[in-house]
């Protein structure tokens, strides 16, 4: 036992177990889970443990705008001027054909852009990561774009549509890892609303 516990044991004229007993109700009223009721002049000394207190009480979720779709977790949501999708559009290897794992993002999309009548137009941006040629990558973009934009008429969205091809021109990474190029291999939906 350390200095102070012996002198404040003589002190109170207390035996050990009683002492060991008073300071374990100390530390656990330190810590604030007890309360410590203690006689000090005598050899009695108590903890009762306090009820923890109440929860807080639970926030309601902020209410839903008319800018942003009620669900989050939805492959698509509109944010203001644009539409985030929750996942990468996927295509087959250096080609602007859909794979069909990408295409419940793109069926969110166009109900989106269906149920938003103040929607006038639509800008579907191609974007590619920095393999091969600035021509090559600019062209593969457009044209994936395009798929993109052929496909959301075929399931009926009617806005004016524009599908420009970037290339590896916008990089969100710039890093040469596997993970940073595929992060750059991406579609971006932005749309433009009535006035």
């Amino acid at each position: 036992m350390n200095a102070p516990v012996l002198r404040l044991r003589r002190a109170l004229g207390l035996g050990l177990a009683a002492s060991a007993t008073l300071l374990a109700a100390a530390l656990l009223a330190a810590c604030g889970s007890a309360k410590l009721d203690a006689d000090l002049g005598g050899v009695s000394g108590s903890a009762s443990l306090a009820a923890p207190p109440p929860p807080p009480p639970a926030s309601a979720p902020p209410p839903a705008t008319a800018q942003v779709a009620e669900n989050p977790n939805a492959d698509a949501v509109l944010e203001g001027d644009r539409i985030r999708i929750a996942r990468t559009i996927h295509y087959e290897v250096d080609k602007d054909e859909i794979r069909a794992e990408s295409l419940p993002i793109l069926d969110a999309v166009a109900t989106i852009l269906m149920s938003h009548p103040e929607i006038v137009e639509v800008i579907v941006e191609g974007h590619t990561d920095d393999q091969g040629s600035f021509d090559h990558n600019r062209r593969l973009s457009e044209r994936r774009a395009n798929a993109v934009v052929r496909y959301l008429a075929l399931k009926g969205v009617r806005q004016p549509m524009q599908a420009p091809g970037y290339g590896a021109t916008a990089p969100i990474c710039r890093t040469s890892d596997e993970g940073c190029r595929a992060t750059n291999r991406r579609v971006e939906f932005k749309v433009k609303r009535r006035s």
